[in-house]
């Protein structure tokens, strides 16, 4: 079993124990980022949503979660030249999130991600 699925099983696990009714999940199996290019998906999340993520890729990229509000760019998560990571979001309000990749390599960059939110309780 790969990383990326373990993990993401894992997280499904912790989220369903933790008392999370169910997780909205999203898989994608490769994406290629060109020299220079981006890879970005976003998603809203509401106020007290969780987001699980993970990725492996090829190469190291620059990873963030941001959003953006008025003319201006928030961070939430920002790490350069890595490889692979996971992490969960806790969102303190209600906004839509991005997940974005930036290959600064001269050649194209694999890429596996896979994310899940937690859906609102009422």
């Amino acid at each position: 079993m790969s990383l990326i699925r373990f993990t993401l099983f894992s997280f499904i696990f912790v989220l369903i124990a933790g008392g999370c009714a169910s997780v909205d999940v999203k898989e994608k199996e490769t994406e290629t980022i060109k020299p220079s290019g981006v890879h970005e998906d976003c998603m809203e999340l509401l106020k007290g949503q969780t987001l699980d993520y993970s990725f492996d890729s090829s190469k190291p990229l620059n990873f963030n979660i941001h959003y953006h509000e008025d003319h201006n760019v928030s961070y939430v998560v920002q790490k350069d030249g890595i490889s692979s990571d996971h992490g969960t979001y806790n969102s303190g309000k209600k906004q839509y999130y991005c997940l974005m990749w930036t290959n600064s390599n001269s050649e194209p960059v694999k890429l596996k991600y896979a994310y899940g939110k937690s859906k609102k309780q009422d």
